[in-house]
């Protein structure tokens, strides 16, 4: 039963690393085949992981991420988690004063604008 498990969690991790390496990939206009070339894998590699069919390893994460200009913690990401860090954040927040609150939501909003165009803003 554990080793059940195991796989469904491998399953659910490959599938959410396709979809993250599809996303990225078609941010920079790149084909499969040109991605597969930038990290000298064969087209069908790049089509099995973003199917979630292939669990890569963590090196060829790795690499996927420099070839996309991503961290790999980009590949891992899982949206749905996003609404429960969402909610712990605002409980987080809610005892503090309103300036402070409103300093971190700036700060959090510029922090995300750089990450999102490589530019500092200010």
């Amino acid at each position: 039963m554990p080793r059940k498990r195991k796989q469904d969690n491998e399953s659910r991790l490959a599938v959410r690393i396709g979809t993250n390496l599809r996303g990225g990939r078609a941010r920079l206009g790149l084909t499969q085949g040109q991605l597969a070339e930038r990290i000298d894998v064969e087209v069908e590699t790049i089509s099995r992981i973003e199917t979630g069919a292939q669990l890569p390893s963590l090196a060829r994460l790795e690499q996927i991420g420099l070839a996309l200009d991503l961290p790999v913690a980009a590949l891992l990401f899982d949206p749905e988690t996003t609404r429960e860090t969402a909610e712990l954040l605002a409980g987080v927040m809610a005892d503090l004063p309103a300036r402070e609150r409103e300093f971190i939501y700036t700060y959090v909003l510029a922090y995300a604008r750089h990450w999102k165009t490589g530019q500092p803003r200010s």
